[in-house]
C-alpha cells in the first residue's frame, strides 16, 4: 500500500518546528520510505516551496531540499521529470518555483511559448512574452 504525504507532513518534518509532529513525520516518512512505498505529490512539493520562501530559505536551500525528497529511496514523486526540471530552474533563475513548474509541464507537453505579465519571467527567455 503506497501512502502519500501532505504538504504539512514535509514541513514538518524538515523545519522540526513542533517536536512532536515533526518526529511523528520523520518516522512515518523512514518507515514508509524503507518500504518503497511512499508518494509525494508535485502538488506538495510546490506547497513545500512556498513555505520555505515564506521561512526565507534561500533558493539554493530550497533547491537541496527539492533534491533530496525525489532521490530519496522508496519515494515516488508525482511529475518526478516536470519537478525536477522546475528545480534546475529555479535554482539558476529569479522567478517563483511555481513559475518554473509551469514552464516546465509546458515544455514536457510541447509548448514552445509563455504568454504571462510577469515580468521576471519575461526576462528570462524570448519565449516567454506578454499578451
Amino acid at each position: 500500500m503506497m501512502i502519500g504525504l501532505d504538504t504539512n507532513i514535509l514541513v514538518r518534518a524538515f523545519l522540526e518546528d513542533d517536536e512532536a509532529q515533526a518526529k511523528a513525520s520523520q518516522e512515518l516518512m523512514k518507515t514508509a520510505s524503507n518500504k518503497h512505498k511512499l508518494f509525494i505529490s508535485s502538488y506538495a512539493l510546490l506547497e513545500f516551496v512556498w513555505v520555505l520562501k515564506v521561512k526565507k530559505f534561500t533558493r539554493k536551500e530550497i533547491y537541496q531540499a527539492i533534491i533530496l525528497l525525489i532521490d530519496s529511496p522508496g519515494v515516488t514523486v508525482g511529475n518526478r521529470n516536470i519537478v525536477l526540471e522546475a528545480a534546475q530552474k529555479y535554482l539558476k533563475g529569479i522567478g517563483d518555483f511555481g513559475d518554473y513548474m509551469i514552464i516546465a509541464e509546458g515544455e514536457e507537453n510541447g509548448v514552445h511559448h509563455l504568454k504571462t505579465f510577469d515580468q521576471d519571467i519575461i526576462q528570462e527567455s524570448p519565449n516567454i512574452t506578454a499578451p
